[in-house]
């Protein structure tokens, strides 16, 4: 296990939630979370905000609005 930082963390975390990473840099900052509560907090917040995205964004788009984008 290598030592991580809050800045790798943090810079790292949305990678984490979404298992972006490997089983090491997984493993680093679960230890790093579980034993700084900053970084604790930013991982809280990032969860419910990805939560929220995932409400807010679970309709498919008007079939036009998709070709346009496609086009």
């Amino acid at each position: 296990m290598s030592e991580i930082n809050c800045e790798e963390t943090k810079r790292q975390v949305n990678e984490y939630l979404h298992n972006e990473l490997s089983d090491q840099e997984v493993q680093d900052i679960t230890a790093h979370i579980a034993n700084c509560d900053s970084c604790e907090n930013d991982y809280d917040f990032e969860v419910l905000f990805n939560n929220v995205i995932k409400r807010s964004c679970d309709e498919a788009p008007p079939q036009a609005l998709a070709q346009r984008i496609i086009d």
